[in-house]
Order: structure tokens, then C-alpha cells, then sequence
């Protein structure tokens, strides 16, 4: 008998080890026979604008934040896999000797599905055009670059410098003239600034609502009207604002309308029911040279 119990016990630890083997890896037998799928990387932007490539790269006015989202397929999830990625990001650009420059940034894992971002670093060149481009990892096998066909690069460009501030001009109300146009004569008022990359003017008049005006094409001039309602000093203040984002310093022009002209007739608009016209008062008469 009891070397028939011990072939029982020794039969069921057997089969007790084998169910709770079953427990602790539920995935293990599923993930032998399904292989690691490589994750993947979306929603690529560049100071939170989305990618910019080929001819057209984006302008930022600070060293930007670089983002790309994460993923990794479901099948790996249930197969048992690692859930948690790492995004390594690389930038480069040329010297103006030509020789290539790069460098690798790579974030901390975190799960499946996040955004993941680096600042570029402040020492990058100005005025230069600079590539990048990202791949996940998944703990196994890195996904390829999201510069490989079908993708392509994005690129930006640093600028560091403010475009100049405008220069206002106007025929009609010259700036610190007196007594120029009048109350309820329209103007017009032409900025210009000598940066080559503003994209557009923002003013106000008399420290009122500002309004943005752009100019026909990059860097150049635009020109608004504005009529006078009183024959106070009036202030125009405008500022430049370039294609990264920078502002100019602040243009201050000050112009001076006359008073309105006194009335040269006025209509009582007392005429006799059904008249084809209206009688007016004080109407000047025209001379005999006129026609």
C-alpha cells in the first residue's frame, strides 16, 4: 500500500506543479510560438507644429520641443511581451564646411501610447537647417526610422534674432505734422519693416484693439486705413512679427488731423409730399466756370 501512495502523491505534486506552472506564465506557451512585432512612431511634430520636410522646414524662434507618440502592436501585449518604450530621437545639420553633424538623444520607457519629447539643445547653429528624425524600442527590437520611406525628415531652422522695427509712413497724415487731413478724412498708412522674413503687422491706434494686417508677400510692406474721429493727437503703434514667431520693438506714430469743416449745406427735408427733390440751404452755387 504505501508504495501505491507514493506513486499517487508523487503523480498529483506532478500534476499540481504543472497547473500552477500554467498559472504563473499564462502567456509563455502563446508568446513561443508569436514573435516580437517591432512598435512604431506617429504624430511627429516640431514645437508642437506638425512635421515639416524638403524645402519647407519650420522656423522657431527658440530651440524647440521635438514629439513623436509611441506605439507598440496588441498582439505583443497579449503574447506576454515588454509593454514599455523608449523613443531615441537624432538631429543633424552641416557646417558651413560641410562636415556633418549629429547627435542622439533617447527618452526614459514609459508605456505604450505616450508622447514622448526632448528639447533641442541651446548651442544648436542659427540660421541653419537642421534634420531629425525617431525610432521606438520596445525592450526587443527597435521600429525603423520615421525617416524611411514612406516618411521623410522633418526639419526646422533656429532663427535668433528679431526682425528690425517698422517704419510707418503716411501721405496724408505725416508723422509729427500739425494739423494735417482732418476729422472724418480716411488715411492710409503704410509699415514696413527692413527684416526680409516678417509676416505680419500688429497695431492698434490709440492704445485701442489690436488688429494684424499681412503683408502680399514675405517681408514686405502692408498698408490699412484709418479715419479720425476727433482732432486730438492720434497714436498708431506697431510691432513686426517674422515667420518663427519673433516680435520687433514697438514703432510709435503720432499724427495730428485738423478740426472737421463747418457744414457747407444742410436739408430740412421740409419739402412739399411727392417732391423729386430737396431743397437745400446755404448750398453753394456753382460759379461760371463750372461745368
Amino acid at each position: 500500500m504505501s508504495g501505491r501512495w507514493g506513486k499517487r502523491a508523487l503523480l498529483l505534486g506532478s500534476c499540481l506543479a504543472a497547473v500552477v506552472a500554467g498559472a504563473v506564465a499564462p502567456g509563455t506557451a502563446y508568446a513561443a510560438e508569436q514573435a516580437n512585432l517591432p512598435p512604431a512612431v506617429q504624430d511627429l511634430q516640431t514645437e508642437f507644429e506638425d512635421c515639416a520636410s524638403g524645402d519647407e522646414p519650420a522656423y522657431v524662434g527658440s530651440p524647440p520641443v521635438l514629439t513623436a507618440r509611441l506605439t507598440d502592436p496588441a498582439e505583443d501585449d497579449r503574447a506576454g511581451y515588454p509593454e514599455r518604450v523608449t523613443a531615441e530621437f537624432e538631429i543633424w545639420w552641416s557646417d558651413p564646411d560641410g562636415t556633418e553633424q549629429r547627435r542622439s538623444f533617447t527618452t526614459q520607457p514609459t508605456y505604450v501610447d505616450r508622447v514622448h519629447r526632448i528639447t533641442v539643445p541651446s548651442d544648436i547653429p542659427a540660421d541653419t537647417a537642421i534634420s531629425w528624425h525617431v525610432r521606438a524600442n520596445d525592450g526587443v527590437v527597435n521600429s525603423a526610422w520615421s525617416s524611411e520611406a514612406p516618411g521623410a525628415a522633418c526639419r526646422f531652422v533656429h532663427d535668433d534674432e528679431s526682425p528690425a522695427a517698422p517704419v510707418v509712413s503716411s501721405p496724408e497724415y505725416p508723422e509729427e505734422t500739425w494739423w494735417t487731413g482732418g476729422v472724418g478724412v480716411y488715411g492710409s498708412f503704410t509699415m514696413d519693416s527692413p527684416s526680409a522674413d516678417v509676416v505680419e503687422y500688429r497695431y492698434t491706434f490709440l492704445g485701442g484693439t489690436q488688429r494684424t494686417v499681412r503683408p502680399a508677400e514675405l517681408g514686405g510692406p502692408a498698408t490699412i486705413r484709418f479715419v479720425p474721429l476727433s482732432n486730438a493727437p492720434q497714436r498708431l503703434s506697431v510691432q513686426a512679427r517674422d515667420r518663427s514667431g519673433r516680435m520687433s520693438g514697438r514703432t510709435d506714430y503720432t499724427f495730428y488731423p485738423k478740426a472737421a469743416s463747418a457744414p457747407v449745406s444742410r436739408w430740412k427735408l421740409d419739402d412739399e409730399a411727392g417732391s423729386a427733390t430737396a431743397a437745400a440751404e446755404g448750398a453753394r452755387r456753382p460759379g461760371p466756370e463750372a461745368v
